[in-house]
């Protein structure tokens, strides 16, 4: 009896492991079924780096979650250059930011925003940096389609949660008219709001985070008040076609078309606004958030068909957007979205980071007292680097816009190996560069210009584009410095930095294969994305009589045969195509820069 419950004891235990493993193998298949399940999703974005791994968090935390991709087939340097440098004030930032945010251009739009600089507008379109659980619904698309009673329910909350601190969205609606007299609609601002969203499929929750992004919170701006002198009972909700250098000048701007469109109460206002966004983007393609900041969407051309100038608008609008859904607890492992991820060609491997705090400069400095310490950070308890003798010349590319607790302010600085470290600011005394030279360059590929030589602890100032002209003011200073010899450059707007030399060539008008050409044609000339003149070929900019231009290539092939195409660079680095001459007149348009003889 005994070896007989032995037995089938080990039977029983046999078969209990037997089950185990079955359970494991089960459970492992199942788990490689559903990597392989996720993996083949997001092979679309294979070709894009760090997309993958970062898509993958999102889908495992949120396994009916669709990403969508878009293939802008845009170059990233292309787009950062038309979004920054290629067109200032295109991206703003609020004056109060710090200086690295702002372009080096000091291009004032208004009182209140300056001209965004090239690595916050590289900071904010990466979508890479917005692949995560609190950034991500800049990508949601923003069309509702066909949503049930429950789901109506539903977003009615999500809405009320983003209106809660806008005043002005509270209520029954109450106006004044065009006499001045005040009115009532019987309706809410949240009826008025779900009735639009439905009658123009934009997600409701687009349309109150856009006028809480365009009104603020609070009682709202004079915007929607109907009492501004001169246009009385006119609203504007969503600030369409406001625009202007001053205050007053955005706000008749605004007013004057809500005027044009008949918005002469609150519903009307709302509901007109939600059909310009409709029209104008949603149905346009242009159906996120990040679509109608940046244009990179190709059916109403690129660039130009942008909603807002504020380049962080997308990201703070997404995240209002985020803080409803989490509120009515619809970010769950359960919930259902849909997401549009734009992609560009030819994107660095590493993601675009934030810009710093401090304010960026290249310029020399030399040591003006014996045994200064270069620490590896900003303070006397980090490590130091190396010490220096006094009138020892060394870079500095960073001022320091903060102190630390004994009052004092540490610059960041190159040594002559590239090495980067801090030093105390009163131990350093600008200088001039010493014989600087003056030869001129050409950018022959897409490259960043820097405040200092190599990629690691420097700032991106600008992207250059091929045919761009430089001028060389040191060499061989830094070589080797992250596997790359560094040139100390000024470009054609005074800036100064460093460019690898990999990137660049010297220029000699006797033998390049680039000559530079004057704009001759007195009504200016257009710059096209390419050599045609079909309506729907984009003008990326149009340059004045007598701009100086970069030729990079002659006679290019098109089938308007009607021209005769030139590639042309301009010197704020846009890359396009212009017509050489009058087909009828046969009239240049533009003109070779005979520097030879210029040079005698």
């Amino acid at each position: 009896m005994l070896l007989k419950n032995i037995l089938i004891n080990k039977i029983i235990s046999s078969l209990c492991i037997i089950m185990l493993l079955s359970s494991l193998i089960m459970l492992l298949i199942s788990n490689d079924a559903k990597a392989a399940t996720v993996d083949e999703e997001l092979k679309a974005f294979e070709n894009y780096p760090g997309y993958v791994s970062l898509l993958k968090k999102l889908k495992e935390a949120h396994p009916n979650w669709t990403f969508e991709i878009l293939k802008t087939g845009l170059k990233w340097p292309e787009v950062i250059i038309a979004e920054s440098t290629g067109y200032h004030g295109r991206n703003v930032v609020p004056k109060s930011w710090g200086s690295a945010y702002k372009c080096a251009c000091g291009k004032v739009v208004d009182a209140s925003w300056v001209c965004a600089s090239t690595a916050t507008v590289a900071y904010y379109m990466d979508p890479r940096n917005s692949l995560n659980e609190d950034y991500i619904f800049q990508f949601e698309k923003l069309t509702l389609g066909n949503v049930s009673k429950e789901e109506i329910e539903q977003l009615e909350k999500g809405v009320e949660k983003i209106i809660a601190d806008c005043n002005y969205l509270q209520g029954t609606i109450k106006y004044y008219d065009t006499k001045g007299k005040q009115q009532t609609i019987n309706k809410t601002y949240l009826q008025v709001i779900m009735e639009a969203a439905q009658k123009y499929n934009v997600s409701p929750y687009h349309l109150a985070s856009r006028m809480r992004q365009e009104q603020g919170t609070g009682n709202g701006s004079i915007m929607i008040k109907g009492t501004y002198k001169g246009y009385e009972g006119l609203y504007n909700y969503f600030n369409v076609g406001a625009f202007g250098s001053t205050t007053e000048r955005i706000i008749t701007s605004g007013l004057t078309n809500a005027r044009e469109y008949g918005w002469t109460d609150p519903e009307k206002a709302i509901n007109g606004g939600a059909a310009v966004i409709s029209n104008s983007y949603t149905s346009q393609g242009q159906d996120t958030l990040y679509l109608e900041k940046f244009d990179v969407e190709k059916t109403n051309g690129i660039y130009t068909h942008q909603y807002m100038t504020n380049v962080s608008a997308s990201k703070t609008e997404g995240e209002e957007i985020r803080e409803a859904y989490r509120d009515v607890g619809m970010i769950s492992k359960e919930s259902k979205m849909t997401f549009k991820i734009p992609v560009y060609e030819d994107m660095p491997e590493m993601q675009s980071q934030t810009p710093g705090t401090e304010q960026m400069v290249t310029e020399d400095v030399k040591i003006n007292t014996d045994k200064v310490e270069v620490k590896s950070g900003k303070g006397t308890s980090f490590t130091t680097i190396t010490t220096l003798k006094k009138d020892e010349k060394i870079l500095r590319i960073e001022l320091d816009n903060s102190k630390d607790s004994k009052g004092k302010s540490w610059d960041k600085v190159v040594l002559s190996d590239g090495k980067k470290g801090y030093v105390m600011r009163d131990y350093l005394t600008k200088i001039d560069i010493e014989n600087p030279l003056k030869e001129e360059y050409i950018v022959t590929a897409y490259t960043n210009f820097r405040n200092g030589p190599g990629i690691t602890s420097t700032t991106i100032l600008k992207v250059l584009s091929p045919g761009q002209m430089l001028t060389v003011i040191e060499k061989d200073r830094y070589k080797n410095v992250d596997s790359e010899d560094w040139y100390r450059v000024k470009t054609a707007d005074g800036l100064y930095g460093y460019v690898g030399t990999g990137y660049i060539a010297p220029y000699d008008p006797n033998t390049s294969s680039v000559d530079k050409v004057k704009v001759v044609c007195t009504d200016g000339l257009n710059i096209r994305k390419e050599p045609n003149s079909n309506k729907s070929v984009q003008i990326l900019k149009t340059v004045a009589e007598n701009t100086i231009l970069t030729r990079t290539e002659k006679n290019v092939k098109s089938s308007d045969t009607k021209y005769i195409w030139d590639k042309v660079t301009t010197s704020g680095g846009i890359v396009g195509y212009v017509a050489r001459q009058d087909p009828d007149t046969k009239k240049a348009w533009i003109e070779p820069i005979n520097e030879t003889n210029n040079r005698k």
